[in-house]
């Protein structure tokens, strides 16, 4: 999707969506665009993957009727997802 936009010449627009992303809580979507479009220094890849971390931990832990099993398991999903980003945007 990032080289999507680029193509069509929304980098201007960028910051805003990654802003957007963000705060409904898709922060890797939002590191990725961050690093399509040089905007780390704005929205530094740390914080977020962070908070995505915790966000995925608290939803998993909150919802009732779910097995200790079924908490893991997402959360070690979340972790895959992380360590995914993370791999593709090292230098």
């Amino acid at each position: 999707t990032p080289e999507l936009c680029l193509s069509l010449g929304l980098a201007a627009k960028m910051p805003g969506i990654v802003e957007i992303l963000v705060s409904s809580g898709k922060q890797i979507e939002a590191v990725n665009f961050s690093h399509a479009f040089g905007l780390v220094d704005k929205f530094p890849p740390v914080p977020l993957l962070k908070a995505y971390l915790k966000d995925a931990k608290k939803t998993s832990q909150g919802k009732s009727g779910i097995s200790q099993n079924e908490v893991i398991a997402k959360e070690l999903s979340a972790l895959r997802a992380v360590i995914k980003c993370i791999e593709e945007h090292k230098p």
